[in-house]
């Protein structure tokens, strides 16, 4: 597996910690270090540090400034229908939105993923109950370029 370099926080250094890559703020954009820091990661994915390098680096937004990791895109628990339920298939992922949400809405439209994203099925958890009656499973996601 290819990993990536990139820069975190120093709370966030420490390998198996996983975060949501957002927008770069304002300050970032001048910042020598934005490339690695901010141009390495996509937007919206979670992220997962596997390796922590000993270098660190002043940052005006994190306390403790910044450390250099190696991280990997983290796999993602979801709901998907069960009749794509299968361990290791790749599937097309789409979010399934209601208008009544509920308990498991966090699994529906997950942090991570976005609508079109190939997937490959890691592993399935669970058939779930839910409350409208959709045939769903919880399963572990991670996306294949």
């Amino acid at each position: 597996m290819k990993f990536i370099v990139a820069l975190v926080g120093a709370k966030l250094a420490r390998p198996g910690m996983k975060f949501l890559h957002g927008t770069p703020n304002k300050i970032c954009k001048s910042c020598k270090y934005y490339r690695v820091c901010m141009g390495n990661l996509e937007p919206g994915r979670v992220y997962e540090v596997v390796r922590v390098r000993p270098i660190k680096h002043e940052c005006p937004l994190h306390e403790g400034g910044v450390i250099v990791v190696e991280v990997k895109e983290a796999e993602v628990y979801a709901l998907i229908y069960r009749r794509l339920a299968i361990e290791g298939a790749i599937i097309t992922y789409h979010p399934i939105f209601c208008e009544n949400p509920c308990s498991l809405s966090n699994l529906c439209v997950p942090l991570g993923l976005k609508d079109g994203d190939k997937c490959k099925i890691i592993k399935v958890l669970e058939k779930v109950d839910c409350p409208l009656g959709k045939p769903l499973s919880k399963c572990l996601l991670l996306r294949v370029q």
